[in-house]
Formats: C-alpha cells, structure tokens, sequence
C-alpha cells in the first residue's frame, strides 16, 4: 500500500506540469415546483476551489438546513497528460409554508479572484401536493415541523423490554431510547427509572457520545439513540413494575421569522446565519417513558436438586489441574470454571470433596463479566490450593453444577472430570509433627490437632498468708460479669431501637455514604474517567438527598428535592446551586459530548453543597 502510494505521488510530481485546467462551472440545482408544506433541497456546485461562497437569501422559504457542505475530487490520466476534477456542492433544506411564486437569487462565489455567480431560479407554491418534482417524499423529509405541530409523533422517548413473563433470576434486558425528527439539546434526567425487586447491571459503554441510528415507526423514519441500556434479574415473584423514566430536553425548532433583505447579497447572507437570524428556536420538552409490568414466576420445585445455588441461565463447567504426581507437602493447583449467560455474582463456592489427608485453602475466586447488547455474560473461577501430607493414590472426584435453563425450562447439571493423584513421600516441612514406632496412616493423620503445646511459663506463685476471697477485688470480679451483662443489655435494646428506625440511621448516615461516594469520584477525577466520574457524583447527590430526609428513590425528582430543601429552611441560592450541580452532572452523563462542565470544578461544587446543606440543618 505505501509503495502504490509513493508511486502515485511521484507521477503527480512528473506530470504536474501538464495539468489540464478545466472551466469553472458553478450551477445551481433547485426543483421548479413545489407543494406547500413539503421539504426541498437546493445544492449549489462548483468544480473548483473556492475562495469563498455568499448564499443567496430564501425569502418566502423556511431554512431547515444548512449549509451542508460536501467535496469530492478524481484524477485522470489522458495522452501523458493529467487532468483533476473536483466538486463541491453546498446544500440547504427549505420548507415551503406559503402558496406563490418565490424567486431564490443567485448565489456568489471567488475563485482565484474572479467573482462567479449562478443563475436565480423561480420556484412556484402550490396547494395540495400536486407539485411535479422529484424531490424525495419519505415521512421524515415530507414533514414541516414547527413550533404549531411539534409533538409526541415527532420527539418521545421509550422503554423496550425482551420479555415480559420470565422466571426468578431470569436475565431481562432493558433499553430506553429517544426517538426524535427535530435537533435535540441539553438532555436531562429528571427522574431516573426505578425497578424494586430487580437486581440491575449496566450495560452501557464509556463511549464519549450516544450512538445514533434510524428506525422506522409508523412509517416515519427518526434518528433514536440509546439513553440507558440494562440488564434487570428479578429477585423476588409476582407482578413488578418497571417505574417510568423522565426526561427533560431542548427542542430545536425551524422559525418563520421573515429573513433581514438590504439587497447585498454577502450581507444578507452572513446576517441570516442561523446563528444571528434565530432561524430555530428552542423549546423544552418533558418525556416520559410508559411504566412496565413483569410477570415473575417461582422456579419448578419439580426436579430440583438438593444442591441447587440459584444460578438461572446457560451455563457450563470445566476444571484443570496443575499435575497428577508430587510429594507430600508439596502443593497442588485445582482450578474450576463456571461460564455463561447470567447473573455469575449468585454462584458461590462449588461444593467439594477433597480427600481428608489433604489440607484445603480457602480458594482464590476471580470473576470476569462481558456486558454488551445481548446482557451479561462471562466466567468465574475458583481457584484451590491443595497440599497432601500422606504418601498414597488419591481421587479428586468430579464435580457437579447444576442450574436452571429458562429455555428448556428444567433443572441441568454438567459435570467436570475426576483426577487420579499419585502422592510419594517427601521431605518432612518445618511445620510437621514427628511419630516413633509403628503407627498406621490411621493412626497419626489426626496428629496435627490432638498434641497441644507444652506450657513455656510456670504458674505465678503468691504468698500464703495472702487471701483474695472476701476482699474487694474478689467481689469487684465477682458482680462485674453480671454489670457487664446488665449494660450489654441496655446497649443492645437501645441500638435495636435506634436500628429499627430506618428513616433515622438513614439520616445519620447520609454524610458519611456521600463522602465515601465523592472519595470514589475523586478517585475517577484523577484517572480522567469522566463518565464514571459523574455516575458517582450523580449518586453521591442524590443519595444524600435520599437518605438525608428518608426519600423513596422512586420518588426523587429535582423538584422534591426543592421542596424537601425549602421546608428545612435551606437557603435559596444554596437549593439553587445543588439543582444545578445535579443537572450538570446528568447532562454530562448522558451527554458526554459536551465538554463545558469541567470535572475539578464540579467535584468542589459537590463537595462544598453538601458540607453547606449539613451545616444549615444542623
């Protein structure tokens, strides 16, 4: 590849000199009639480069788009000669709102200093739609939409779930997305979708900007993205609810307004710039999704295994060993992995029978998850470090997982293969205890427990004549058992009291969970994992809240948090303040493009709102 492009450039070097030049042609292409309501395109091209382009103005017309500017260019090889072509087009998408005849002037461009213009052209407004142009006429590009009609067909937002009867511990996927035909801002959550008897994991990348796609509804062709995307296992039966999720945003809405005209083309085109003309205005929308209702049913009793852990998915189950040969004292490996498609975090240490002359440690667990479109999945592996003390043949016997598949809808088991060890005498460890004479394999494996330690001090001597029963020492260790007990007692009965208030120990802990969230996010600050970094900020607020005045989660909302604030006498500016550093830290989640909210300075805000809010309570 880099030779063909070396050999490429050195031929442009050779015949450079004999570059044909070709005329400048800048046209416009525009329909000549259009119906009223409809959207158009008008492209402008020219086959050189340019200097400079002066739109012309589209009074009579409503500019949706533009400029859209795109650039292509071929080299051709002719008789030894070369010649370059190049086009770039600039394009706008106008709407048609008034019936008539409207003249679109000509558009100015410079190139090398000479000034070039294109033809002005007539387009006439009709009724109905009975325009004969060729235009496209798909719903999303037949549709005018203005600040009059904007509404739920053209910007709303929508859970989707898998399905919705599943079996306990089942895996659900969840997906909200937005679906809109108009440019969209400035997203906000204002209440986050709460799930109680669901466990949910994440599936959304780090990714600095949502994926945008279309899909067709309805026959309207949208632009969607994917706002939140989950994976939801019920932890207890019956009927549960999915709560709704609400969503704040910043419509951008093509404007009528009648367009500045002082006959200089440059001037008005420059002036009539989006930017200084408000060709769109902004408008907020409120969105919310439908709530949803799962079906959760028990897992059969039928055929379940006695040593069933509750795992519900696909799973399956291997095993390897390190070696089949050693010596006493020596250390042998096992390992054992349980992989597939569920929630891995319920399954505990296998159940295991090692032979009795081994000595088992606890085992090193490592767990691995793969989130992605299609849920969670992965592999958990129990890692065991075995060391034989007798010499002899042993058998690791196989073991068995067993599982619930949703598919099939029955109770499976896999099993791993067993392991013939051959274990020889070896060098006696440090630690070892030593025995004489001719006692069996029986006889000395239990040796390590049942020989306690010789006493290294002797017992501390005291005078005859002294008497501690009767003295004040005596009854002092004689009643401080039964004080000991009383105050326990006391203790104890006042902790269940102050425990059993859930809405107090909350409070009291509300401080202290928020600083261990904000500790995390710095944490994040400092690696520059931004969208961590305002997961937790996001949480660390919002728990406070929470906690601080014993708020449901479902019922958390930016405006009870105001009320919640303003009936504990908490100052304006201050309830002001911590809104705002909540709408920072939720846009900056779900829109991570934007780069204006600066990570340091939203970490003090937090910091510093909640130290302020603590002490005004107090």
């Amino acid at each position: 590849m880099n030779r063909l492009l070396h050999i490429l450039s050195l031929l442009l070097v050779l015949f450079s000199s004999h570059l044909i030049a070709q005329d400048v042609s800048f046209t416009m292409k525009a329909p000549d009639r259009v119906s009223q309501g409809q959207r158009f395109n008008i492209v402008f091209v020219v086959n050189a480069e340019i200097d400079e382009f002066r739109a012309p103005t589209f009074d009579g017309f409503q500019l949706l788009s533009g400029p859209n500017q795109a650039q292509s260019s071929s080299i051709s090889f002719v008789n030894g000669k070369v010649s370059q072509n190049i086009n770039i087009s600039y394009s706008y998408i106008l709407a048609a709102p008034t019936v008539g005849s409207f003249t679109i002037g000509a558009a100015k461009c410079k190139i090398d200093g000479k000034d070039y213009t294109t033809k002005a052209q007539s387009i006439e407004v009709v009724a109905g739609s009975s325009a004969g142009t060729n235009t496209s006429s798909t719903a999303t590009a037949s549709e005018s939409v203005t600040l009059e009609n904007v509404g739920d067909d053209q910007l709303f937002i929508e859970a989707f779930v898998n399905k919705k009867k599943v079996f306990q511990g089942e895996q659900i996927l969840l997906t909200n997305k937005i679906f809109t035909l108009v440019p969209v801002s400035n997203l906000s959550v204002d209440k986050l979708s709460a799930y109680p008897g669901f466990w949910s994991v994440n599936l959304m990348d780090n990714s600095e900007q949502l994926k945008q796609y279309n899909q067709t509804v309805n026959g309207k062709e949208y632009i969607v993205a994917d706002l939140k995307r989950e994976a939801l296992f019920a932890q207890k039966t019956g009927r549960l609810e999915i709560a709704p999720m609400e969503l704040s945003c910043v419509a951008k809405i093509p404007n009528s307004k009648k367009k500045t005209n002082s006959n200089d083309p440059f001037f008005d085109s420059f002036f009539n710039d989006p930017f200084f003309n408000n060709a769109y205005q902004s408008i907020e929308k409120k969105l919310v999704t439908k709530k949803i209702n799962i079906d959760v049913v028990p897992l059969p009793s039928q055929g379940k295994p006695l040593d069933f852990s509750g795992a519900v998915g696909e799973y399956s189950i291997s095993s390897s060993i390190d070696r089949l040969s050693l010596k006493t004292n020596e250390a042998v490996v096992v390992k054992y992995s349980v992989s597939g498609d569920g929630n891995l975090e319920l399954i505990s240490n296998l159940q295991l029978k090692f032979p009795a002359d081994f000595e088992v440690y606890d085992p090193k667990v490592t767990t691995n998850t793969n989130n992605t479109n299609n849920g969670v999945s992965g592999y958990k592996i129990f890692e065991y470090t075995l060391i034989p003390r007798s010499a002899g043949n042993y058998t690791i016997p196989s073991v068995n997982f067993n599982y619930f598949n949703p598919k099939t809808q029955k109770y499976e088991t896999k099993s791993t293969d067993s392991y013939e060890l051959q274990i020889e005498k070896g060098a006696a460890s440090a630690n070892s205890n030593i025995s004489f004479g001719n006692e069996n394999k029986e006889d000395i494996r239990y040796l390590g427990q049942d020989i306690r330690y010789i006493v290294k001090y002797p017992y501390k001597l005291q005078l005859a004549n002294s008497r501690f029963f009767g003295s004040f020492g005596f009854y002092f260790f004689l009643f401080l058992p039964l004080l000991l007990l009383v105050l326990i007692v006391v203790v104890w009965r006042k902790e269940i009291k102050k425990r059993s208030n859930q809405g107090l120990m909350k409070n009291k802990l509300a401080t202290k969970l928020a600083k261990r969230r904000l500790k995390k996010a710095s944490e994040f600050l400092k690696t520059g994992n931004d969208q961590e970094f305002y997961v937790e900020m996001s949480q660390a607020l919002w728990g406070y809240i929470a906690d601080k005045f014993n708020i449901p989660l479902s019922s958390l909302s930016v405006d009870t948090v105001q009320d919640y604030l303003s009936d504990k006498n908490v100052n304006v500016e201050l309830i002001q303040e911590f809104t705002q550093t909540l709408n920072d830290c939720e846009y900056a989640r779900f829109a991570p493009g934007n780069k204006n909210v600066v990570m340091d300075k939203v970490y003090r805000e937090g910091l510093l709102i909640i130290s302020k809010i603590e002490n005004q309570l107090k």
